[in-house]
């Protein structure tokens, strides 16, 4: 065999190996919800009076995350002191009728966080938030790390 004929047949090789189908390089985004904690802000906060901020990355492949009626809650953050879960309306993400993966951003304000003890005057509290789509899919929980709730 010739050298040529072996560069050809080792450039052939490679470029056989390198195509892959488009699912193998991109797998498919899964149906059920996915989420992660990008931030939580401020560290502390004033019991009763100041807000938590939860920004949260989500992704989902056929797009069925939210709803049109205000009453249908999708997102969930649980105090994890008493457990409490405060319920959340997230709006239709995508078009109706279409199953499209969509991913983006969302902003999320929890309002009166309170002392759990009445004679304390701090307490450290972490969150655990997760979604629901309209399959009923719940997606995975993040939870955040402490945050420090102070009389005053």
């Amino acid at each position: 065999m010739t050298m040529r004929t072996s560069a050809y047949i080792i450039i052939a090789c490679m470029l056989l190996s390198a195509c892959k189908k488009d699912e193998e390089i991109n797998p498919p985004i899964s149906e059920v919800p996915e989420i992660e904690l990008m931030s939580v802000s401020p560290g502390t906060v004033v019991a009763l009076e100041d807000s938590i901020v939860f920004l949260i990355h989500y992704i989902d492949g056929d797009g069925d995350l939210g709803y049109n009626e205000p009453d249908s809650m999708s997102l969930y953050i649980t105090d994890n002191r008493i457990p409490l879960t405060e319920s959340f309306f997230v709006p239709w993400l995508a078009p109706e009728g279409s199953e499209i993966t969509i991913e983006g951003d969302l902003e999320v304000q929890l309002h009166n966080t309170i002392l759990v003890d009445p004679d304390s005057d701090s307490e450290t509290v972490t969150f655990t938030v997760w979604m629901r789509d309209r399959a009923g899919n719940l997606s995975n929980s993040v939870t955040t790390g402490p945050i420090t709730v102070t009389r005053d």
